[in-house]
C-alpha cells in the first residue's frame, strides 16, 4: 500500500488546481493581488488527504475524478464563501462525488481540509459493517454538522497529515497503513451519516444561482467574443438588474468584473503555457484591444505585469517542499 506525501506551493490559481490531479477542476482568481497558495497532500492506498489554502478569493468549479467521494471541512476567512449557492461562514462540512459538479467561491485565507476515498473501498467497508445489503450514504452538497463533529473531523485529518510530516518509520508497516486507511474511511462515512443535508435553496436564491450558472456558461463559451451586458441579458433571458443582483450575491462581484477576471485568468493561463506567442496577440484573442489598459487591469488583478508572467513562466512549476 503506497504512502506518499507532498507539499506544493503555487503562485497562480490554475497552478494550484493542477497540483491536485485527482480533481478535474478549474480555478479563477477573483480578488486583486499576487497569488500565494499551498497544498499539503497525503496519499495512502485508496485515500487522499489534503489541506489547501490561498491568500486570494478563488472561484473553484469541477468534480472529483474516478469514482471517488470527498468530504471536506471548509474554514472560511474573514469573508464568507459560497458553495452551490449556499453561504459558507465559519466551519462547515461539504461533500462531493465524481457524479456531480460543484462550484465553490473560496474567500481569501479559506482553509479546505479534505478527505477523498475511492468508492470501491467504501463499498467494501460498508459491506463488512452492514452486510451485503449495505449501501453508501448519499452525498449531499452541504451538511449541517455540529461544531464538535467538525472539530473532531479536522483533528483526525490534521493528525493524518502530521503523520506524513513525521519520521518515515511511523507508517512503514503495512498494518499501520491499513489501520490509518480504515480510520479515515470510517470518518468519511461517519461524517456523511451524522450530518443532515442542508435544505433546498429558497426560490429567490436558487433563481439567482441559476442566473449566475447560465451567465458563466455563456461567458466561457463566448470568451473570445465581445460580450456586452445587454447581449448577456438577452442570451440568458434575464434583466440587467437581476443579473447584477445574482452576481453580487453568489460571486460577491459584478458580472462585468467577473467577465474581465475570467478573461484575464485565461490570458494568464495562456501566457504561462505558450511562451512563444506575443503578449499583445494573446491579450487580443481574449478581447483586450487596448494594450495599456489591459496591462493595467492585469497588474491590478495579479500584482504583476503580463511580461513578468511570461518571463517567469519557466520557473512557475509547483515547488516540492
Amino acid at each position: 500500500m503506497n504512502f506518499d506525501h507532498s507539499h506544493k506551493r503555487a503562485r497562480d490559481a490554475a497552478e494550484q488546481a493542477a497540483s491536485l490531479p485527482d480533481w478535474d477542476q478549474r480555478y479563477e482568481q477573483l480578488s486583486a493581488g499576487r497569488f500565494e497558495g499551498e497544498v499539503d497532500e497525503l496519499r495512502v492506498g485508496p485515500v487522499q488527504v489534503f489541506v489547501e489554502r490561498a491568500n486570494q478569493t478563488v472561484m473553484q468549479a469541477g468534480r472529483v475524478r474516478a469514482n471517488r467521494i470527498s468530504v471536506a471541512l471548509v474554514r472560511t476567512g474573514r469573508s464568507p464563501g459560497w458553495f452551490g449557492g449556499h453561504r459558507l461562514q465559519g466551519e462547515q462540512i461539504i461533500g462531493v462525488s465524481s457524479q456531480g459538479e460543484f462550484d465553490l467561491v473560496a474567500s481569501a485565507d479559506t482553509q479546505i481540509l479534505a478527505l477523498s476515498v475511492d468508492q470501491a473501498a467504501l463499498r467494501e467497508l460498508v459491506a463488512q459493517m452492514d452486510g451485503p445489503e449495505g449501501e453508501l450514504p448519499p452525498v449531499p452538497l452541504l451538511l449541517n454538522v455540529s461544531r464538535a463533529a467538525c472539530a473532531e473531523y479536522g483533528r483526525l485529518l490534521n493528525a493524518a497529515l502530521g503523520l506524513a510530516r513525521g519520521p518515515a518509520d511511523i507508517c512503514a508497516h503495512p498494518a499501520s497503513r491499513r489501520m490509518l486507511v480504515l480510520s479515515l474511511c470510517e470518518a468519511l462515512l461517519g461524517g456523511l451519516r451524522s450530518g443532515k443535508p442542508v435544505g433546498a435553496l429558497p426560490a429567490s436564491a436558487a433563481s439567482r444561482r441559476r442566473i449566475v450558472a447560465r451567465a458563466r456558461q455563456y461567458m466561457q463559451a463566448h470568451a473570445q467574443e465581445v460580450i456586452a451586458v445587454p447581449d448577456l441579458c438577452q442570451a440568458i433571458g434575464t434583466s440587467r438588474r437581476a443579473l447584477q443582483y445574482a452576481f453580487e450575491e453568489v460571486m460577491q462581484i459584478s458580472p462585468v468584473t467577473y467577465l474581465r477576471a475570467m478573461r484575464l485568468n485565461q490570458v494568464r493561463s495562456e501566457l504561462r503555457q505558450n511562451r512563444a506567442a506575443p503578449v499583445g496577440d494573446v491579450a487580443a484573442r481574449w478581447g483586450f484591444w487596448h494594450p495599456s489598459r489591459f496591462a493595467s487591469d492585469y497588474k491590478a488583478l495579479f500584482g504583476e505585469l503580463p511580461s513578468a508572467t511570461r518571463s517567469a513562466a519557466a520557473s512557475r512549476q509547483p515547488q516540492a517542499a
